[in-house]
This record gives C-alpha cells, structure tokens and sequence, in this order.
C-alpha cells in the first residue's frame, strides 16, 4: 500500500473485457491510449482504439494498423485484423491525406461488438496539443456506453500562465478556476480541471469507474505530487489513478475501496 492508501496496479488491470474507455482532456490522450491498449495486449485480450473526433493523421503513427473501414464494413473488416493484430486503430473516412474521421459516439458499443474486441478506447476529445484544457459546450465526443473515463492533464503546466500557448480555451478555463487570465497555474489548478464537473468529469457517466491521470509528473516537486496523490486518494467518486514520468512509464494506483460513477 502506498502512503495515500491506494495499491500500485498494472496498467493492464485498469480495464477488463467488455470495456469501453474514453479518454478526454489535454496533454498525453493518445500516448496514454497506446500505452494502455499495449498492456492489454500483453495480457492477451484484443483492442480496438479509435476517436470520436476528427483525426489528425501524425497522431496515429504510433498504431500498430490502421484501417479506414466504414461502420457498415465493421464485421467484416475488424475481426480478421484483430486475429493477426492484437491492438488495431479504426477510422471510418480519409477525406484528406492528412485527416481522418473518427467514430460517432453513439456507434462505440456497436464497434466493440462488431470487432469482436474485448475492449474498445476511445480518444474523446481534442486539445491542440495543449498541456490541459476547459472543454467547450459540445466536448466532450463521450462514446455511448464508456464505463471507464480516464481524463488526462499535464503537470509541465504548473507554474505557467493560464495563456492559450498552454491551455486549450483558456477563457472556459479561467471561468472554472475562478482566476484571471494569464495568472500561472498551480497543481491544485490543473486537479480542479481533472475532477470538476465541468471539465474532466463533464459527461461522464454516472456508473462509469473514473481514472484520471497525470503526465509529466516529473515536472512536480515531490510535496506538489503528494498533495495532488492525497487529494486524488480522497476523493469517492475516483477508483484510481495514473501517473506518467518523463520517459513515459506509467504507474498506477487503484484506491482502497473505489467507488463507481462521477457523483
């Protein structure tokens, strides 16, 4: 057990067969989803992950095998790929050579099911590569059925200014804060914008497990990463958390007794 009361986990354990997890929030989203549909493969189960927003082509590189398959072409095209990739990335069009289309949100549980997969992750939101962000009135792309929501925020914005070169819609951001534009931000600003309704939790279902996570944890000083670890610990409504250091390796913390929802 660690000192927050919560007990170190593999990352592969945080979803199990049947899954649908969405990913939102700003600052490592599509690195977390690799790297979270990798540990399941190594445990042996079948991933699809894929978007519910536009896609820019650079930022699925890291994909083991794409395929731009239509949802009316799902059960013949995904579960022949899964039999030969383990984790494979879907997207429905390529309009441009330089964008994708992702999935209607609403199709999530129907391409977990055509797929054969045993858990789907969704990207769910965009952030223009900022380190965290406020989402707008029609953000989150929260896919049907999601029963885990991992939002994701970068500890490289403590002590920046709440300025757009950092944070995707700042002015959302300020307003949730309650701080003025340009003040720089602390680690108890980018927790807020993790855990508020409004913001990381915005959407959520309420029976789904909550996961939110961390990166460039490196960034902390080590009495900021433990006030965010108790203040992560404590709350009911969070079943663990995901911390990713400069390398990316990810460590992870599932709490005591973790509650279901976002309530």
């Amino acid at each position: 057990m660690t000192s927050q009361g919560a007990s170190i986990t593999p990352l592969a354990d945080i979803a199990r067969p049947g899954d649908i997890v969405a990913i939102v929030g700003a600052g490592g989203k599509t690195t977390t989803m690799f790297a979270l549909a990798n540990a399941l493969a190594e445990r042996g189960l079948r991933v699809v992950t894929t978007k519910s927003t536009n896609i820019h082509r650079p930022s699925l590189a890291r994909s083991p095998r794409l395929l731009v398959s239509p949802p009316d072409r799902w059960q013949t095209d995904l579960p022949p790929a899964l039999d030969v990739h383990p984790v494979i990335t879907v997207v429905t069009a390529a309009p441009t050579p330089r964008r994708y289309n992702g999935i209607p949100p609403n199709l999530a549980p129907d391409l977990l099911r055509d797929s054969g997969a045993d858990v789907l992750i969704v990207e769910a939101d965009g952030a223009r590569r900022r380190l965290v962000k406020a989402p707008a009135d029609h953000e989150p792309a929260m896919p049907s059925g999601a029963t885990i929501v991992m939002p994701v925020a970068c500890l490289a914005a403590v002590g920046r200014p709440l300025a757009e070169r950092h944070v995707h819609r700042p002015e959302l951001a300020a307003e949730i804060l309650g701080i003025d534009s340009g003040a720089n931000l602390s680690i108890d600003h980018v927790l807020q914008l993790l855990l508020d309704v409004r913001a990381g939790r915005k959407a959520a279902p309420p029976d789904a497990q909550f996961w939110p996570a961390l990166t460039a944890t490196h960034r902390a000083a080590a009495d900021q990463l433990s006030s965010a670890r108790d203040a992560l610990a404590t709350r009911p409504y969070v079943a663990g958390w995901i911390e990713a250091d400069s390398d990316w390796s990810y460590s992870v913390y599932r709490r005591a007794s973790p509650a279901l929802g976002a309530t």
